[in-house]
């Protein structure tokens, strides 16, 4: 289905839907604002304090990610029937929390709860679905792995499938590293419009923190000869580090750089390079300024040090940034904790909104 040409709160025909602008997909749905909207870009695109009851039949539904989008011919409050248009969280996480496409059939009647659109009162970000038979789903599910098992063979080394621990990271608020940028920076900046320049709006998997800060994706790290392979299930992101080499001399940027590593005491150190220039976080949000992001230059150089705890059985990722082409200051290193998980990394399937 079609959600327009525009930006979110464009109007559009009953029956036709609306075009999301820059709501990154960092989303576990429908948890407390205070915990799970702490995760991702909620606040430029929804108002949580705006919540709505729509009652009505599902005209069309989009299983896709990075966001599914229902459309619902329906009521708030018994009102005038109108048309809307919810978004959620991907479909793959949302089918690992018990929300499965069939639920969605067109000619179903059904309640959502959510939160409204800030540009479009017949948008919302939808959190709670009820059926008809009287069940009631919350679609961001419990705040853990859903394919977590308390009988996971213990490990001994940072190979396996791992899912993240929830740690409040968000994609959206202040940054004080926007207070240090080059003149080059700023320019970076000034150019970047993150409700259509995000890159998650056309599949892109923005960067190495963006890909390991997914919450509701796994991850799969294993050793392959000379090489650590690193898969995200967001994006399908698969990165290859090759261990004790050098960085060829023909390498082109890249989103993702080129990744050389070595393993230190049981650690894995990545060094990446040779990024394109891009973007570090999709939103930036200040008193008095307007929603912003923060860009990279091809001179950004990131290292990861990946730990393992054999007694917590818990694995590490250390985060640390250097930009001197956008930045005038080092940036503070990023800790991620995961959780051992069986969880099945699936095909991702992105699908561009732009």
């Amino acid at each position: 289905m079609n959600r327009g040409t525009g930006y979110i709160g464009a109007r559009f025909p009953a029956r036709v839907g609306r075009r999301t602008f820059g709501l990154c997909a960092w989303l576990i749905a429908g948890l407390p604002i205070t915990d799970s909207f702490a995760h991702h870009s909620f606040a430029p695109h929804f108002d949580p304090d705006d919540t709505l009851s729509i009652t009505g039949v599902i005209t069309g539904f989009e299983a896709r990610n990075p966001h599914v989008y229902l459309h619902l011919e329906g009521t708030e409050d018994g009102g005038t029937l109108q048309a809307y248009v919810c978004e959620s969280g991907g479909i793959s996480s949302l089918e690992r929390n018990g929300l499965t496409r069939d639920m969605f059939s067109v000619g179903a009647r059904v309640r959502v709860d959510g939160v409204r659109g800030r540009r479009d009162p017949n948008y919302c970000f939808f959190r709670t679905v009820h059926l008809p038979d009287g069940t009631t789903l919350n679609t961001g599910g419990t705040d853990s792995d859903p394919g977590a098992a308390t009988t996971l063979p213990r490990r001994d080394s940072i190979e396996g499938t791992w899912f993240i621990i929830p740690g409040g990271r968000t994609s959206s608020g202040p940054w004080e590293m926007i207070n240090y940028l080059t003149p080059e920076g700023e320019a970076a900046v000034a150019a970047y419009d993150p409700f259509r320049d995000d890159p998650t709006l056309r599949c892109s998997p923005v960067g190495i923190r963006r890909s390991w800060s997914s919450p509701s994706t796994p991850v799969n790290i294993r050793r392959q000869g000379d090489t650590v392979i690193i898969h995200h299930e967001w994006m399908d992101t698969v990165r290859t580090v090759h261990l004790d080499a050098e960085i060829p001399a023909d390498v082109s940027p890249s989103t993702l750089g080129y990744s050389v590593g070595r393993f230190e005491d049981g650690v894995l150190v990545v060094e990446t390079t040779h990024f394109a220039s891009g973007v570090l976080r999709q939103y930036v949000e200040e008193p008095g300024q307007p929603t912003r992001g923060l860009l990279h230059s091809d001179a950004l150089t990131v290292v990861e040090r990946i730990s393992f705890d054999p007694e917590a059985q818990t694995l590490n990722v250390l985060i640390e940034r250097t930009d001197p082409g956008f930045f005038t200051r080092e940036f503070l290193p990023i800790s991620i904790d995961y959780a051992p998980s069986n969880t099945e990394i699936g095909r991702y399937g992105c699908v561009p909104e732009i």
